[in-house]
């Protein structure tokens, strides 16, 4: 019953996707990987219920498949964490799944009797292929899993250069995700009885079904949804509207992370050091009159679109200038602008929390944190601390 329901629900879920409205390269990749995840399964329900005399070809066929989980995971990764379109040239990630079915080709070409026969003797004419490609699933495994999360978690330290506001950013569902993919990688290689490997690979459909649609609106119809895919790559198509070369952009910035104070990281930049001045005076005079701040969805982009100058010329400014990532400038600035409206006696009559909505915090956790932050204690004991009016 695990497995029917775990075939069941992939179908669904698969199904569910492809019929979503807006949908994206990374709903596409997921649908995909859903639809090649029940067909496993099912490759290894006959096999368990002692039906692969009667499909053959299907049981052979769940041997490559395996080798497309780490595929997914990466490009899946990949698609929810950069602002790049789909390359179709990532499809030759799954070329290893190819020579995977051309390795059994000859079980195929097969009479029936014959696979019967190779099923019979436990694969003994096979045994070559059969280790060539169990070493490859272990392989593809440990490469691809090392290779998304490296990527998710580089992105995510790349997100205080961007964005004003990462609550909304939801990096559990992808690093979830990745873990259960470690996990059943981790079954593949100390437990060889693929009674758990694949009870494994059932529960992480339960687990992906249950998260996605409750945590995470994955599978919901609803676009605005809390997610990785409507918190940033709805952000990123918005601003590639008016930069051709953002991916430029984040790998400049990503490179500039292993030290925010030096300039030795702007070397290549063509800004002269008279123009970042410039800059940096428009910033702060926008800063004060304007309060760009005040808006909780603002990002490092629509800030140089309002200062008519490029994204990366502004991160260099607010890097080298102030001595703070993007994130931390806006978020201060906030925390200022909190203070100041809570020392005026007609705003007393607001709560603290509705207060620093308007200074542009859009959450509980992201104003009290950052308050204690740049302050030291937190809103309330700063609010006691005052003398009374």
């Amino acid at each position: 019953m695990l497995y029917l329901s775990a075939i069941i629900l992939s179908s669904f879920l698969s199904i569910v996707l492809i019929t979503k409205r807006n949908k994206t390269h990374a709903d596409y990749i997921l649908a995909a990987w859903l639809g090649i995840t029940g067909f496993h399964l099912l490759s290894f329900y006959l096999f368990f219920t002692d039906q692969q005399l009667d499909y053959p070809s299907i049981v052979v066929l769940g041997f490559s498949l395996p080798l497309v989980y780490g595929p997914f995971l990466y490009l899946y990764t990949r698609q929810q964490t950069s602002s790049a379109p789909f390359d179709k040239k990532q499809i030759l990630h799954f070329l290893p799944v190819l020579l995977s079915f051309l390795l059994f080709a000859k079980f195929y070409f097969l009479h029936l009797d014959q696979k019967i026969e190779a099923f019979q003797q436990k694969g003994e004419a096979f045994k070559t292929q059969i280790l060539i490609n169990k070493y490859a699933i272990y392989i593809s495994g440990i490469v691809y899993i090392s290779l998304s999360l490296g990527r998710l978690l580089k992105y995510r330290k790349s997100l205080v250069h961007q964005f004003s506001n990462t609550e909304k950013i939801n990096f559990t569902w992808l690093l979830y995700l990745i873990f259960w993919i470690a996990g059943i990688w981790i079954v593949i290689l100390f437990e060889h009885e693929d009674k758990f490997i694949f009870g494994a690979a059932a529960l992480f459909v339960f687990w992906l079904g249950y998260f996605g649609i409750k945590q995470v609106h994955v599978f919901s119809q609803d676009t605005s949804g809390s997610r990785v895919e409507s918190s940033i790559t709805v952000k990123r198509n918005q601003e590639e509207n008016n930069l051709n070369d953002t991916e430029n952009f984040i790998n400049i910035d990503l490179s500039a992370l292993n030290d925010i104070s030096s300039n030795a990281k702007y070397q290549k930049s063509t800004l002269s050091e008279q123009d970042a001045s410039l800059i940096h005076e428009r910033l702060m005079h926008l800063m004060a009159e304007q309060k760009p701040y005040k808006n909780p969805e603002l990002t490092l982009n629509e800030l140089a679109g309002i200062l008519e100058v490029h994204p990366n010329y502004l991160s260099q400014v607010i890097n080298s200038k102030e001595k703070k990532s993007f994130y931390d400038l806006i978020n201060e600035m906030r925390v200022e602008e909190f203070i100041k409206l809570i020392s005026q006696h007609s705003n007393l009559q607001y709560t603290l929390l509705a207060i620093s909505y308007d200074c542009g915090f859009n959450s509980k956790a992201s104003f009290n944190r950052n308050f204690k932050k740049y302050t030291g204690i937190t809103p309330r004991d700063y609010v006691k601390q005052q003398p009374a009016a």
